[in-house]
């Protein structure tokens, strides 16, 4: 969900070298697309015109994640539409190595459906105002790894649709949302493991506090964003 506080200086949410052509790059690379099935044409993660801290939209790479971004309805903690629309964009680095984990995840009959990704610092301060706890919301003073465009909140569904059971939904604030709750028969400890396993060897991290919440191993060196989506280009 939104741990993963930074430590990173630059919180003020304005636009900085790293929010430049954020959302939009891919309408300059019209030549660095391919097909998947003759069915739609994505990005290709081999361009050389895509930069890693470029802010993207996943879906203009694959059409294989499931979407569910709760915080563009009201299905969340805050029952309030906090985002305009459901568009999930994350720096081109972490899009990379979340391709990879669905890959991984697809060859066991399962794909990625997603909760989160890039989140507004303007949204985390509204968070923070009604969740002020450490571990479970961040600091806005700091901000988060979803405000840097390099977390995710995740689970699995298998090919049917069907959500694997994870003992909680997404944003639980409970004892049992922690990612090594004793409580649970094997099946949803097993499920936890697994999915924190093939996240792990793709280079996420996962917390203790939300099985859900992964965050990309790059650490800090994208700077929080204020950058707003771009609605326009959601199908």
């Amino acid at each position: 969900m939104f741990f993963s506080a930074c430590n990173n200086n630059d919180s003020s949410g304005k636009k900085n070298e790293n929010d430049i052509n954020l959302i939009n790059k891919d309408s300059s690379v019209q030549t660095t697309v391919k097909t998947e099935n003759n069915r739609k044409q994505f990005l290709d993660t081999s361009s050389t015109f895509l930069n890693d801290s470029d802010l993207l939209d996943i879906k203009k790479f694959s059409d294989k994640f499931v979407i569910s971004m709760r915080y563009a309805t009201k299905d969340n903690f805050l029952d309030t539409v906090l985002y305009p629309c459901a568009q999930c964009l994350l720096r081109f680095e972490v899009i990379k190595d979340l391709l990879k984990a669905e890959e991984d995840f697809e060859k066991d009959g399962y794909h990625i459906k997603i909760y989160d990704c890039y989140r507004p610092l303007w949204v985390q301060k509204l968070m923070w105002k009604k969740v002020p706890i450490e571990g479970y919301v961040a600091n806005p003073a700091t901000g988060s790894r979803h405000n840097r465009g390099t977390a995710v909140d995740v689970s699995l569904v298998d090919a049917s649709g069907k959500e694997l059971d994870f003992g909680t939904p997404h944003d639980d604030f409970t004892e049992k949302a922690k990612t090594f709750y004793p409580n649970f028969p094997d099946t949803i400890k097993n499920n936890r493991l697994y999915l924190r396993q093939i996240m792990q060897k793709n280079n996420f991290k996962g917390i203790n506090s939300e099985w859900w919440h992964f965050s990309h191993n790059c650490g800090t060196k994208y700077k929080v964003s204020n950058q707003n989506f771009n609605c326009d280009s959601v199908k």
